[in-house]
């Protein structure tokens, strides 16, 4: 199995720099710390978004396990917070802005691609399956 979290860190950083910042979500565990702050009891059970832009964070670090150990700004005043995110709870990295979301499956267990207290829609009326074109009517077949 390749390592995702390379996959994460390598989009991670090309959102941050072509588009100025880009998002990490990370579930609760006790392995993740969000400085003094911490995670309040809903973000406990919905898990925590994350922006990074230039101005609120300072001495990005991967580890060589996939962690993130960083300095983060919070609330209106960007007070610092010294925060360590465990790869196993680094959930996804995206952007709004690039229209792009990278997601690891693995990190839920069991095989189950849906995440908890999302909700359940069935696959036929989710409206991103309006968008995919099958690419079997544009492949050349070998005579």
């Amino acid at each position: 199995m390749k390592n995702q979290i390379k996959y994460l860190q390598n989009v991670f950083y090309d959102l941050l720099n072509d588009y100025g910042q880009a998002y990490i979500a990370v579930r609760y565990s006790d392995k993740t710390t969000i400085g003094k702050r911490g995670f309040t009891e809903e973000e406990k059970k919905q898990g925590l978004i994350l922006t990074f832009n230039q101005k609120n964070h300072k001495t990005l670090q991967w580890t060589d396990d996939g962690s993130i150990i960083t300095t983060l700004g919070f609330g209106a005043g960007n007070r610092p917070e010294k925060c360590f995110l465990y790869f196993d709870d680094i959930v996804s990295v995206f952007s709004p802005d690039a229209r792009v979301k990278l997601d690891r499956w693995d990190v839920w267990g069991g095989g189950e691609s849906e995440q908890p207290g999302e909700e359940t829609v069935p696959a036929e009326k989710k409206p991103q399956d309006e968008k995919i074109i099958s690419l079997d009517s544009f492949r050349k077949t070998k005579k």
